[in-house]
């Protein structure tokens, strides 16, 4: 019988049939219209805030505003018909979803701004009206998706609309999809056990064992009554797969119970395995760029904006920066190293020099608390992150991006990537002068292997959830956590 490299217990053709007939199609279609739902729910929102704040404030020209609110219910039906907020509203807590929700009625406020203008209507418009709405619409938003999800958990609190699921042949991989389903109560999902032939304790060690892969074959289909005992299967592959599996999923063919294949990424020997779709047909990726072709404009366009209008508003700091450095110590003002920049083709990144002057064929060496080469302006400097604000220009000749995994030095890089699996992938997108492993404690030295696997982790997780909302929220952090973070020397 033909197998798959991955599974040998499992056919290719089986394989293949079930992940072609799988419900993962359905279940887009339905995110698509919860999605559609909560645009249409935040679109109204929008309109009543506005409504509510003219009415409230006795003014009495509403024909004005008539407009506005279409513009604003119609715009935001569209920027907030989205599955990543709708994904992240179905977290326990909705106030995860607040800095999203915040920027994206930040881009609907600006569209009605926009619209003002262009029909020449903006001079007749209340200001304080406009900023009254402004700063409350963001949670009347709020309130909206916290009542939604009340209702929903209601509706999904009826066993009957609730699905039992079991895991079979379990993995790491398994754990934490059983963990995210257990935090995400909306996904009506509720585990019975697990079935595996390993005695001893199996990711997830809280869920019950509830027999063998024998014992799954029997538990599945009761054989006297043709009665499916289970809604959902989740099937864990491993490198090395149990000939029963192929019985299991003879099966679960002739079964209406859903199932889901959850691979272990070193299975494939490489980390990050995500399905996607090409050309109507399912695949399984590790680690695609999300800036394919027309995908990448939006974060070019945010790219130009942020750096072209940075320079500008920070030019008076850069020229006293650069007066300090000069002061400070003799050399040049800016720093020039080459770093690896995407595909790993190298670049020449610019930051504000921090340290004495040295030779450059010095060996790089990081730097580290009370280093002695740093100066006293430049130990300020790099605790403050305003030595990486010359890195603007990388951007604006794009080179670099506002956000991405942060360039380590090309010795670091050759050394890392023999050490730390998937390290290269890092280099699929551009760097970043901020990046998701700096806002969440990752900044500076990397003393040990185990923070730059860390640090790994988290730029594979932005290369793989990326969107212009987890832009804007990693810029905002950046800002917080350069005013308190003491992790760069």
């Amino acid at each position: 019988m033909k197998t798959t490299a991955a599974s040998p217990g499992i056919s290719a053709k089986n394989f293949t049939t079930m992940l072609n007939a799988s419900p993962a199609s359905n279940t887009s279609q339905s995110a698509q219209i919860l999605a559609a739902f909560t645009g249409v729910a935040f679109g109204i929102t929008t309109y009543m805030t506005l409504l509510g704040i003219i009415l409230y404030s006795d003014h009495s020209d509403i024909e004005i505003f008539g407009v506005r609110m279409l513009i604003a219910g119609l715009s935001s039906i569209i920027v907030f018909s989205s599955q990543q907020l709708l994904g992240t509203l179905q977290e326990k807590h909705v106030l995860a979803a607040f800095p999203s929700i915040t920027a994206r009625w930040f881009v609907v406020f600006m569209i009605v701004l926009m619209s003002a203008y262009v029909d020449k209507s903006a001079e007749r418009l209340s200001r304080a009206i406009m900023l009254i709405w402004l700063f409350t619409t963001p949670f009347t938003l709020l309130l909206t998706a916290l009542i939604m999800r009340k209702l929903a958990v209601f509706y999904y609190s009826n066993p009957s609309r609730r699905r039992k699921a079991v895991l079979i042949w379990s993995n790491t991989a398994c754990a934490d999809l059983v963990e995210s389903l257990r935090n995400t109560p909306l996904a009506a999902i509720d585990f019975v056990g697990f079935f595996d032939n390993r005695n001893e304790s199996r990711p997830p060690s809280n869920l019950e064992r509830l027999g063998d892969l024998t014992d799954a074959a029997n538990w599945i289909v009761d054989a006297e009554t043709g009665h499916v005992n289970v809604d959902v299967v989740f099937i864990g592959l491993n490198t090395k797969e149990p000939p029963e599996l192929a019985e299991i999923i003879a099966i679960l063919e002739d079964s209406t119970a859903s199932t889901y294949f959850v691979p272990e990424s070193l299975i494939f020997g490489m980390p990050g395995i995500q399905l996607r779709e090409l050309a109507g047909r399912p695949v399984l990726a590790s680690t695609e760029t999300p800036f394919i072709g027309l995908a990448a404009l939006p974060k070019r366009m945010l790219d130009l904006f942020g750096s072209f209008f940075g320079l500008i508003a920070l030019s008076p700091i850069l020229l006293l920066i650069a007066i300090g450095v000069k002061l400070s110590s003799p050399g040049a003002v800016l720093f020039k190293q080459v770093r690896y920049g995407i595909a790993g083709r190298p670049i020449n990144v610019y930051k504000f020099r921090s340290m004495r002057q040295s030779n450059p064929n010095e060996r790089v060496v990081q730097a580290t608390v009370g280093d002695p080469r740093v100066t006293k302006f430049g130990g300020f400097l790099r605790r403050s992150s305003l030595d990486e604000l010359p890195q603007l220009f990388n951007v604006l000749k794009g080179e670099m991006s506002l956000v991405g995994p942060r360039p380590h030095a090309v010795e670091h890089n050759e050394l890392y990537r023999k050490l730390v699996s998937g390290y290269m992938f890092r280099h699929k997108i551009k760097p970043g002068i901020t990046g998701w492993a700096q806002v969440n404690g990752l900044r500076g030295e990397t003393e040990t292997l185990e923070k730059m696997e860390e640090r790994i982790e988290y730029d594979l997780y932005y290369i793989q959830h990326w969107s212009v909302w987890l832009d804007i929220v990693i810029i905002w952090r950046t800002i917080k956590v350069v005013l308190g973070d003491k992790n760069a020397y």
